[in-house]
């Protein structure tokens, strides 16, 4: 197997293969590319290829016209098949946090609704499993059913929390919703995802639709239970659902000045909040977006819709982060 160059605008250099996507080869190597979904599905890992050529593993499915013209490719998909030059920065607050397998058992199941679970995991108490507020885990089932969930919890607590939705026909969703009980054995793998707070000093503004409320809580607790964070900016929570008893979380800290805004897509009479698309109510109100980071987690619709808009309101391109929730396979 041909051992292939790549090379990054920070002048940090790792090998890569034919055979392997840029972004698992990074994550061998100890660097860490901006990824979520994993898929061709979400976009987040687009990186811009400076020199060189590569192939398409996966299909790279939310790639535009404009991007190929720009020389964008999904580092997920790609594979280099000569010397690489890319830009891509390598994320070097995740050194360091370790990928690893660990058994775990139910704690505690709650029933928010007929449509929402909550499920708090207990680890093994020599764990030590290290993760940053907002990336996600792979939780590995009955049969070895794999699905993916961010983290609701902070990593201070001990313990796992997760918000899960039934899906109409899971095989997964069978198992939480109809079959989960207390101190049953699963696995988890994890972290991973990119998706987690860069600088906590900026205004910063929450998007979310349904369970992708989840990364946030844990990034907002995280805060709140900072005793070295002292909030220098706006904080605004925007949180998206389509019927008022999704609202299952009603936020409350300690010293965190959060404006939060429930909004509801599909308006009823009695609905006493904002109704419509998170990101067109954000964009609604005022904001400073020069000095305004913005974190989007939920439907990939939304956060393309939100990429978009915010760009094009003078939001800059490297303070938009996102976290997307695409269709398991």
């Amino acid at each position: 197997m041909s051992r292939l160059s790549i090379n990054t605008h920070e002048a940090k250099q790792f090998v890569g293969s034919a055979t392997e996507t840029i972004l698992d080869s990074a994550l061998k190597s100890g660097l860490v590319f901006e990824y979520s979904c994993k898929t061709g599905q979400c976009g987040v890992c687009k990186i811009k290829v400076m020199s060189g050529e590569v192939i398409e593993l996966k299909a790279q499915l939310v790639l535009t016209e404009q991007d190929k013209l720009s020389n964008k490719v999904l580092s997920c998909c790609c594979a280099p098949t000569t010397d690489l030059s890319i830009e891509a920065e390598d994320l070097s607050a995740l050194h360091g946090i370790e990928i690893k397998t660990i058994p775990c058992r139910i704690k505690q199941l709650t029933r928010y609704s007929d449509e929402l679970v909550g499920v708090t995991l207990r680890l093994p108490p020599t764990a030590e499993f290290k993760f940053l507020e907002g990336q996600y885990i792979d939780v590995i089932g009955p049969n070895t059913i794999r699905r993916s969930y961010s983290v609701a919890s902070t990593a201070s607590q001990g313990e796992i929390n997760l918000v899960i939705k039934r899906f109409e026909n899971g095989k997964m969703s069978e198992y939480w919703f109809n079959q989960a009980k207390d101190n049953d054995l699963l696995r988890l793998e994890g972290p991973k995802g990119t998706f987690f707070l860069r600088d906590g000093n900026e205004d910063l503004i929450f998007l979310a639709t349904g369970t992708g409320i989840a990364p946030i809580m844990s990034i907002l607790y995280g805060l709140d239970s900072d005793a070295d964070f002292v909030q220098c900016g706006k904080i605004s929570l925007y949180w998206g659902n389509r019927h008022p008893d999704d609202f299952f979380w009603q936020p409350s800290f300690k010293k965190l000045k959060v404006a939060v805004n429930q909004v509801l897509s599909r308006p009823t009479e009695d609905w006493p909040h904002q109704t419509g698309y998170v990101q067109k109510v954000a964009l609604m109100t005022e904001h400073n977006l020069a000095q305004t980071a913005v974190y989007a987690c939920g439907s990939n619709m939304m956060i393309q819709s939100a990429h978009e808009s915010f760009l094009a309101a003078g939001l800059a391109e490297n303070k938009f982060y996102s976290d997307a929730f695409v269709q398991s396979y």
